[in-house]
């Protein structure tokens, strides 16, 4: 279960480890439900979807039963314990009723309108592409209106429900203008073992309906940023080390283009985008100081950015993945790496010998081994089975502090590669700087507000902030806040 916080309009998502329980009460008044088997419901379509949710409610117990145009045909493809008889049949014992037939179906619903009056209905469509304006459910309320139209089940698969709940998202966001008629739909929700969302009233239906329409809603900006810094960074190493070359001597090297320059900037890539994970973080930081308090939101581009660290988190581990093993296919002093290596000599026999590596490149290849291998421990931490065996303490300590020690090493990895050539005269004969004197300088900056930060005159206002002080609080002092509160760090990436 995704458990939202919302912290200065930062939403941070994080495991629960709880459980949804059957006959819970407190979606239902504080009081038990009814057993489910007692319950009856009908669903109203025979199709894939009606026969997936049909296996997984007898499953949970409920009593069910099937509303079909051919009952004699369709009866042999639900389950035995589904009774699948007349539409009109089955309205008549069932309060519950799903509509599982699509939009330009629901015209013939008014033939059975006074079997409908009166019953809940749950509008399981969905779209086959984004539209404005009215949504199905609306649609369907706006047929019926002596019926009660709750919109729900659309985001989860008739894979989803067949495989028992394995491989998909166990929330089930459910809206409609009926207070208790969304209660008991997020009660059948909940014993179907399901974890149900109120998305209020039924408007909301167009934003729910248009969920499963859109492709990884939450990469968007990620994917946006990481592309326009890999598309940056190969032009930038392609007008350098080819472009210009070639203008100038005639020299050709586009035949490296493939492997070595993308490799490069692939790499300028990885450190810049670990940049941008952490870099959010430390400006909530100082924006909390200039606020003075914890609770004023924080600017929409800023909220927006922090949002999307965990998948900039693991597009920085895709990118450095692919950099690594294109690095071990052209690790050779030929492709740039020389002045790692001891001199090249030629042997009384003629023969080439390179030499060992040198000190720099070993702490070179050290240094960018371990950020790699400690970026897939992050990794792994993002895995639910694993957050959900690891306390809060552990959690921050994995996301926080050991993701600055992977800057670091990566930091590291990168000025060791350009450390004896820094200030070479050659790296500049483009016209243009190299691509690590970027990396770096952006790596300096962040390293710098990141200091500013932990010195003892600001961390400690920065602490006393998060627990709840207020600057322009009555008297200016700590409030007694919610423990989760207490805990909340914007550093924190919680992005892996």
């Amino acid at each position: 279960m995704d458990a939202k916080v919302e912290h200065n309009g930062t939403s941070l998502a994080m495991e629960s480890k709880l459980e949804p329980k059957l006959d819970s009460p407190e979606l239902n008044g504080g009081k038990k439900s009814e057993t489910p088997s007692k319950v009856s419901v009908a669903i109203l379509g025979s199709g894939d979807y009606s026969r997936s949710l049909a296996g997984r409610l007898v499953r949970s117990g409920f009593s069910v039963v099937v509303g079909s145009r051919d009952p004699d045909r369709n009866r042999r493809l639900f389950p035995q314990a589904a009774a699948v008889t007349t539409r009109r049949a089955a309205l008549s014992g069932a309060g519950l009723v799903f509509v599982a037939i699509h939009r330009e179906n629901y015209p013939a619903l008014q033939a059975d309108r006074d079997a409908l009056a009166g019953k809940i209905l749950i509008d399981v469509s969905n779209n086959t592409k984004l539209k404005e304006g009215e949504s199905n459910a609306e649609y369907l309320a706006r047929l019926l209106p002596a019926s009660t139209v709750v919109k729900g089940f659309n985001v989860v698969s008739a894979w989803s429900l067949d495989s028992g709940l394995f491989g998909g998202s166990k929330e089930v966001f459910i809206s409609s203008d009926d207070d208790e008629a969304r209660r008991t739909v997020m009660q059948l929700a909940q014993d179907m073992r399901f974890v149900p969302v109120d998305y209020g009233n039924l408007r909301a239906a167009r934003e729910i309906e248009a969920m499963p329409l859109r492709l990884l809603p939450s990469w968007h900006l990620a994917l946006k940023m990481v592309l326009g810094v890999l598309v940056f960074y190969v032009l930038w190493n392609v007008y350098r080390g080819v472009v210009f070359y070639a203008i100038k001597s005639g020299d050709n090297y586009a035949a490296h283009i493939p492997i070595h320059q993308v490799n490069r900037a692939l790499g300028d890539t990885a450190i810049t985008t670990l940049c941008l994970v952490y870099t959010p973080g430390v400006l909530a930081s100082f924006a909390q100081l200039y606020n003075g308090t914890k609770y004023k939101r924080f600017p929409n581009w800023l909220d927006k950015w922090m949002r999307a660290r965990k998948q900039l988190g693991l597009l920085c581990l895709f990118i450095a993945s692919i950099h690594g093993c294109l690095s071990v296919l052209e690790w050779s002093p030929a492709y740039g790496y020389d002045r790692l290596f001891e001199k090249t000599v030629v042997n009384a026999n003629g023969d080439v010998v390179v030499g060992m590596m040198r000190w720099s490149g070993e702490t070179f290849l050290l240094f960018g081994t371990l950020a790699l291998f400690l970026m897939a421990v992050l990794g792994v931490t993002s895995i639910p089975s694993v957050t959900n065996t690891m306390n809060w303490r552990e959690f921050n300590f994995v996301q926080s502090k050991l993701g600055w020690v992977i800057f670091l090493f990566a930091v590291t990895h990168c000025a060791v590669y350009m450390a004896e050539a820094f200030i070479e005269s050659y790296l500049f004969t483009s016209y243009t700087c190299p691509a690590f004197y970027i990396d770096l300088t952006l790596c300096a900056v962040l390293l710098l507000m990141k200091i500013v930060t932990l010195l003892p005159c600001v961390s400690s206002r920065v602490d006393r902030i998060r627990r709840g002080w207020e600057r322009n609080g009555p008297g200016g002092k700590t409030a007694q806040t919610n423990a989760a509160y207490g805990h909340e760090d914007p550093e924190m990436t919680s992005y892996l």
